[in-house]
């Protein structure tokens, strides 16, 4: 790539002299503000800027999307968008007629401005506005008015453009850190202790620690004494940090965006601890993240555990089928009982993404909050491919966090595919959950009456609740170059997301094309996607709803499981790390910092085993896993956890209350739970898993010897925890039964 494009929707073309004017002047202009902002030891002198004229809505969109392939495939010019610029008018062919404001405009009957908003919702979009003309409506955020002389007059309008660029692109953080680092730093009498590296390169053994880390990974490494810089726990002041975190929810679309130094799992738990009272029911999908579990025992929350359905062919746990979804929400519950919120996890490890549009607007109309942990893709609001259209002919997004059909609340794990260091994740605010707070409905009277100032509902009272209980878990002490990454991720994906996704997604393509070649195999045969994982039998139903496999999660299958573990130990020798197996599939994850030469040692190493590749000849599982993962919390989650307990060794256990969670790898989600009624087929799981792949594979198995225990709430303890309302076969062995 030597050029980046600014698509230019003209009303009145530009001569040849003027649009070489134009794209010498933005050229020079964003090669100073890249030399500036991003420096490097190779000097960007590149790319000019290329400014692309259309003359009407249709022309852009054949301009942006390649036309002989499916819709959200983009031209080389696409994928290099960094920038709209739009006129704000447009004269009708009869000159009598009145002007056409660009917000009148059509494309593919949609109106311009919610079509960019839809296919584009990060790449800013600049109006370019003439005196005296009525004023162009847009939306609020991600669009810029600006004179139409500060681009037609480049080179007296510089300062202008320039702070233009910087309020785009600018990563505050960084710019603020490394300023300081580079500028301002001096001696140190403040933590870490290292003393910006000193620790390390004074030390006789551990100067070669600091020089293969390199030196500014030491003296960014600062304290909150810098005040200048900011602090998580002060997320109100006026600093760099406050900044970035604003620049950030522009970037994704939110109300308001978090930072967060210690995963998406200290996310989830903050979230629920602000939003759930003790005893307040919560939908949940059983296999989600075990943070989301240990969550609802912290909020004192009661759970109700939405069916999880596991494909025994591959090993994996598919979606919650909509027909579930719709089932639950809908199900007759006391006042008491209501429940509050419905979390997801979207995409799933495998990478299959939920309809989102739907359960929000399915969670609205019941009244409950939609909780989507996105910690697997936090990238889907940077293309275009990651739309589709619904029955009704409304185009809509696969990101959780967008405008009015989406969640109410998104956590993203950054660091698992994006560029930021690990730990660093993102808690996203919709504008949809704000505007909750403006409803009259009664549905919302507990959300309004929860965050109220003097009486009435307020959305500040929520992020004020929100940031407390953030400094709950928030270190005192966060790491610096870790939030400058969580900055600068955002920006490189507003900058280059759209061709970062699109070289992934054509390499995907043609990866599995020559793999599917190679091995002689159907390519769904050689990389389930969405009907393999979800079942033939339900694969309609799925489609038809509008789940989405993400091409990015490539399932590699194997016809037997002698034949994956023998792929897997090649692997390693050719030290090839996958993300997460199954006896019969290993997924690899496609990410930002995937390389295009990776997928040719992946290549060599299938083609050494590939009369192997291809779907299961046998299940890899029988019934007793799905069996294993059912069923409903008999006591209070938050009691079981909590009271003092007993360890029972685990083969004893059956017809006990869980106080703990046991988590298998595989299948890789909790089997037992706090609150649970343990099963025969839940310890016959553990022990299965415990003794083929070792006692490490179980999390939380205590190990004593050759035996196995598992804590449990002591019978005498039983009288003592709240009890939940639930079925007679999960009652059976509750006191009340016993008696």
């Amino acid at each position: 790539m030597n050029f980046l494009t600014v698509f230019h929707l003209q009303a009145v073309p530009f001569s040849a002299d003027s649009h070489q004017k134009l794209t010498n002047g933005l050229s020079d202009i964003f090669r100073a503000f890249c030399s500036e902002t991003f420096p490097s030891e190779e000097p960007i002198d590149w790319p000019p800027l290329k400014i692309i004229p259309v003359k009407s809505p249709g022309e852009l969109r054949d301009k942006l999307f390649l036309a002989d392939r499916k819709d959200g495939i983009l031209t080389d010019e696409g994928e290099n968008c960094i920038l709209f610029l739009l006129d704000d008018a447009f004269k009708p062919p009869c000159q009598d007629e009145q002007a056409v404001p660009l917000h009148a405009l059509m494309i593919d009957n949609i109106q311009l401005t919610q079509w960019l908003y839809t296919f584009f919702p990060a790449i800013p979009k600049i109006v370019l506005t003439t005196p005296g003309s009525e004023r162009v409506r847009v939306p609020s955020r991600r669009w810029v008015l600006k004179p139409r002389v500060v681009f037609s007059s480049a080179d007296t309008h510089l300062p202008r453009i320039r702070h233009l660029f910087r309020a785009l692109w600018e990563p505050r953080f960084w710019h603020a850190l490394r300023h300081y680092v580079m500028d301002q730093a001096g001696t140190s009498w403040h933590t870490p202790g290292h003393n910006a590296g000193h620790a390390f390169s004074r030390s006789l053994f551990l100067k070669g620690f600091r020089h293969e880390y390199g030196s500014m990974t030491f003296r960014a490494d600062l304290s909150v004494s810098v005040h200048s810089l900011g602090d998580l726990s002060k997320p109100e002041s006026r600093t760099s940090l406050a900044d970035a975190q604003r620049l950030t929810s522009e970037i994704f679309g939110s109300a308001q965006s978090c930072y967060i130094t210690n995963g998406s799992t200290t996310a989830n738990k903050a979230m629920l601890m602000t939003l759930l009272r003790p005893g307040e029911t919560v939908l949940l999908d059983r296999n989600c993240h075990k943070s989301v579990h240990h969550a609802v025992v912290m909020a004192g929350a009661v759970p109700n555990y939405l069916p999880a359905r596991f494909n025994t062919e591959l090993g994996i746990w598919g979606p919650v089928a909509m027909s579930d979804i719709r089932r639950t929400l809908a199900a007759s519950y006391a006042d008491h009982n209501k429940p509050r919120m419905l979390i997801l996890t979207t995409c799933t490890y495998e990478g299959i993404l939920y309809p989102v549009w739907e359960i929000a607007r399915l969670c609205e109309r019941h009244g409950m909050l939609f909780y989507a942990d996105e910690a697997w893709a936090p990238y889907l609001s940077f293309h275009p491919f990651y739309t589709t259209t619904t029955a009704n002919g409304k185009r809509v997004r696969y990101n959780a966090i967008h405008e009015t059909t989406s969640a109410h609340f998104a956590v993203q794990s950054t660091h698992k595919t994006l560029a930021a260091f690990s730990q660093a994740s993102m808690i996203h605010v919709s504008f949809r959950f704000k505007q909750l707070f403006e409803s009259e409905a009664a549905d919302w009277l507990w959300l309004r009456e929860r965050f109220a100032i003097n009486g009435h509902g307020a959305y500040d009272k929520f992020t004020h609740d929100l940031h407390e209980v953030l400094r709950y878990w928030h270190s005192t002490s966060p790491h610096y170059p870790m939030m400058a990454t969580l900055d600068c991720a955002g920006v490189q994906m507003r900058l280059e997301g759209l061709r970062l996704i699109e070289e992934r997604l054509r390499w995907v393509q043609l990866f599995k094309q020559r793999v599917s070649q190679a091995c002689g195999v159907p390519e769904n045969e050689c990389f389930p996607g969405l009907r393999e994982m979800v079942g033939q039998a339900a694969a309609d139903e799925y489609a038809y709803e509008g789940y989405l496999h993400d091409p990015l999660k490539m399932l590699l299958s194997f016809k037997n499981p002698e034949a994956c573990q023998k792929f897997k130990k090649l692997l390693r020798s050719n030290k090839i790390q996958w993300e997460k197996s199954t006896p019969v599939t290993v997924l690899f994850l496609v990410t930002m910092g995937t390389v295009e030469e990776h997928f040719m040692y992946l290549y060599r190493a299938i083609m050494q085993m590939k009369d192997c590749v291809g779907l299961p000849e046998r299940a890899a599982f029988g019934a007793e896993v799905a069996n294993a993962v059912k069923g409903q919390a008999v006591a209070l989650p938050r009691d079981a956890a909590l009271c003092d307990g007993e360890l029972l060794e685990l083969s004893l256990t059956e017809g006990r209350v869980c106080s703990q969670l046991l988590v298998p790898y595989p299948p890789g989600i909790p089997v037992f739970l706090p609150g649970l009624m343990i099963t025969r087929p839940m310890i016959e799981l553990v022990q299965n898993v415990a003794d083929s792949e070792g006692p490490d594979a179980v999390h939380g198995l205590f190990v004593r010897g050759q035996r196995y225990y598992v804590e449990v709430v002591r019978h005498d303890e039983e009288d003592k925890i709240q009890w939940l309302p639930r079925s007679d076969c999960d009652r059976q062995h509750t006191p009340e039964m016993r008696k």
